[in-house]
């Protein structure tokens, strides 16, 4: 079963640059996702209540006419429908706040109505490989309500950023959202990582079905991998390390790679796949 909203609701897709977003991730998916839709921006949070300009400060952009403006960090709003479906689509995107959270969450939580389904993502640091497929955990109040997602019920305490508030709140609020974090290797982190932004708009479209364009993900990965592959090659520890993770790794990963396994991964492939 798809996760999509009723009839007439929105399906609201949300990221924040910053603590939730390790290598670029989630933010790039989102803004790729706006620009893939079409979508219009309609609406903006900022402004000195709730951004440090100090910390993230403003850019002066200037037009073909030579005219200037002023960019101020802030979120986001984008509004429109999937292409070809009657599927309406809310993206906000932006820099995580640095005051008044609650107050900021509250102004998301107040726009999400009934038959809405929300979906937030994240990407984090883990002790990851950039050798093997980057994990996408899948999380959220009721994973029952989305078998084919593989969701799970998220356990996690500790430190969050506003992602986390605001699944929390959202929850609260009688509205549960479903959050997705893909796990960046962290000797990597430095660069932006398509390949993890590849894997979240995968997990997206298992979610969802719906189908977006990989563009230059594909490319962009393997020259990723390539990278990495020279970083560790010039640091001997780095590599034992790696070679470390890389046994854990497909230890844990060897039940999984049953041919009944593969078989479902296929089949959902193709269902994905085969209206396009």
């Amino acid at each position: 079963m798809d996760y999509l909203p009723d009839p007439g609701s929105r399906l609201i897709v949300i990221a924040f640059e910053g603590w939730n977003d390790a290598a670029e991730s989630a933010s790039r998916f989102t803004k790729d996702l706006v620009a893939q839709m079409g979508l219009t921006r309609t609406g903006m949070i900022g402004g000195e209540e709730f951004y440090d300009f100090q910390t993230a400060r403003p850019n002066v952009v200037r037009g073909d006419d030579g005219t200037a403006r002023i960019d101020w960090p802030g979120t986001e709003i984008h509004t429109g429908s999937v292409p070809g479906t009657g599927t309406l689509l809310e993206v906000i995107v932006g820099d995580e706040p640095a005051f008044l959270w609650q107050r900021f969450a509250s102004l998301i939580v107040d726009r999400v109505e009934d038959g809405d389904a929300v979906v937030l993502m994240g990407a984090l640091l883990a002790d990851t490989v950039h050798s093997r497929p980057i994990p996408v955990t899948v999380t959220t109040d009721r994973p029952e309500d989305i078998p084919a997602a593989d969701a799970i019920r998220s356990e996690y305490e500790g430190p969050t950023g506003i992602i986390g508030v605001l699944a929390h709140e959202l929850s609260a609020s009688g509205h549960p959202a479903v959050s997705m974090w893909a796990a960046v290797p962290g000797y990597v982190a430095g660069v932006p990582s398509p390949k993890a932004q590849l894997a979240l708009q995968g997990a997206f479209e298992e979610l969802t079905g719906l189908v977006l364009d990989q563009g230059d993900l594909v490319d962009g990965t393997r020259d990723w991998e390539m990278e990495a592959e020279a970083a560790v090659a010039a640091d001997d520890d780095l590599a034992a390390y790696i070679h470390r993770l890389e046994s854990m790794t497909d230890a844990a990963d060897l039940p999984e790679a049953s041919g009944d396994a593969i078989a479902r991964e296929f089949e959902r492939y193709l269902d994905r796949r085969g209206d396009d």
